[in-house]
């Protein structure tokens, strides 16, 4: 494979086997355009300083892809609780909070970002389509368990052509 580029992948660690597959999906089709997906892995990471081999390891990349996958399920909660905007919210869906500090990173590095975000996901921070200036494709993780839908495929081929068209 020649001209292979780095490419940062950041998602939470995948703890069940629909993570697991998904991602291993998503690698693939990555490597098909000739991408690497790198990330911090438990190889490379500073305990002292967190960010460091992050910032080392962007370094060496021409673009990132954040993937919002559950983390944590809130059965029950409050936002702003105890005042007039309080809020109760039910069954909330979060990821983990390292993505949102990855992207950020990748973000003042004008890194072209993909950014993928599994339904169910609260939209917040780099996954809240209001505010977010990147497109934000949204998938429901059990339905892509034996090959990328079509229009996962045209996202990511749609990227890799922003990434090429910059270097």
């Amino acid at each position: 494979m020649d001209n292979v580029k780095n490419v940062f992948i950041s998602h939470p660690t995948p703890y069940n086997n629909y993570q697991k597959t998904f991602l291993t999906l998503i690698d693939d089709e990555l490597k098909q355009h000739n991408l690497n997906p790198i990330n911090l892995g438990k190889n490379n990471w500073n305990f002292k300083s967190p960010l460091r081999p992050i910032k080392e390891l962007m370094d060496t990349c021409v673009a990132a892809i954040i993937i919002g996958l559950e983390r944590h399920h809130s059965y029950i909660g409050y936002e702003k609780e105890f005042s007039k905007e309080s809020k109760e919210t039910l069954h909330k869906y979060s990821s983990s909070p390292w993505i949102q500090i990855e992207a950020g990173m990748a973000y003042q590095k004008d890194l072209p970002l993909l950014i993928l975000k599994e339904s169910k996901i609260y939209g917040e921070g780099i996954l809240d389509p209001q505010v977010s200036d990147s497109f934000i494709f949204e998938f429901e993780l059990k339905k892509i368990q034996k090959r990328l839908s079509p229009e996962l495929q045209q996202i990511i081929a749609s990227w890799v052509n922003n990434i090429n068209d910059l270097n």
